[in-house]
């Protein structure tokens, strides 16, 4: 009897995992302030992304959704890594406290600036964006949440636009 009972909350357990899981990670979506975020894009498809502004796998990314920003909503946190150095901090403050943040974002992941940034005041938003970070207990980029589906994709993912229902 007892190991029919401890078989049964086995398979019950099993069975429930996936369904836990998305609970968990739709919780985590609930609790992300979207509004902190920068919002590219005007589609109906949302991706929630984590990048920094200088790591290659976020640019490739980044090339591939721009494309698709019709069809896309993406809701951007920005997350620089101190140990990159100075010009990284400092590409994230441009790209958060700049007035068009979009255009900022596309010019920084583009690489345009690589070796010439300009200038920025520090800005609190970007304290904003590494909470969320520290919130969702993220350690390397790019990091992507697809609300629709309660799922994240962690690091750089060819079937990402796959996933969001863009591409075949």
């Amino acid at each position: 009897m007892r190991k029919a009972v401890l078989l049964l909350l086995i398979t019950f357990t099993l069975a429930t995992a996936g369904s836990l899981y998305e609970l968990l990670i739709k919780e985590q979506i609930r609790s992300i302030p979207k509004e902190k975020a920068i919002i590219v894009g005007s589609g109906k498809k949302e991706l929630i992304t984590v990048i920094n502004p200088d790591c290659p796998h976020c640019r490739a990314e980044w090339k591939e959704l721009k494309n698709h920003l019709d069809q896309l909503k993406v809701y951007v946190f920005v997350f620089p890594f101190k140990t990159w150095g100075e010009e990284n901090l400092k590409k994230s403050y441009y790209i958060v406290c700049s007035e068009d943040k979009a255009k900022a974002l596309d010019e920084v992941l583009s690489g345009k600036l690589d070796g010439n940034v300009p200038d920025v005041e520090k800005c609190e938003l970007v304290d904003e964006h590494l909470k969320v970070v520290e919130m969702l207990g993220i350690n390397g980029v790019p990091y992507n949440i697809i609300p629709e589906k309660n799922k994240i994709i962690e690091g750089f993912s060819a079937d990402l636009l796959k996933e969001l229902g863009i591409k075949q």
